[in-house]
């Protein structure tokens, strides 16, 4: 089971959000997924999940996230990644820069039945509005 639950979330990455196929999410998470890293004025449903990522998408066309441990314990999966994007479209309202970013992350997953059904997450925020210039200063 932890092997199979393991390979979900790869998946996840792999499959669904690397490659900008959100339609995959419908396959992969429940229809009650809660996802805790909420962005504000993003519902934290499956198709809030989708619109966040689509609207990354928009600003980091080459966003990517690269899996640097993964591990299971229950009915739970633990991810270190690094997350990476160039700025060439509009994010936030602001314009492209080109700037590059790339900082860590850590998700939390719970699964059930072969499909994921809650995330909670940390993504550096801060390093990546700092890389991209967006900070003043």
């Amino acid at each position: 089971m932890a092997d199979r639950d393991e390979d979900l979330v790869r998946r996840y990455y792999g499959e669904a959000l690397n490659p900008g196929r959100f339609e995959l999410l419908d396959d992969l998470l429940t229809a009650d997924f809660l996802d805790h890293e909420e962005l504000r004025g993003i519902p934290p449903t499956r198709d809030g999940l989708k619109q966040k990522y689509a609207m990354l998408r928009a600003g980091f066309p080459d966003f990517a996230f690269t899996v640097e441990d993964l591990f299971s314990t229950g009915d739970r999966v633990a991810v270190r990644l690094t997350v990476r994007g160039t700025h060439d479209g509009e994010f936030m309202a602001r314009p492209p820069t080109g700037k590059q970013f790339v900082v860590g992350s850590v998700g939390i997953f719970r699964t059930a039945n072969g499909r994921i059904v809650e995330h909670w997450g940390v993504f550096d925020q801060l390093a990546m509005l700092g890389q991209l210039g967006a900070l003043g200063g």
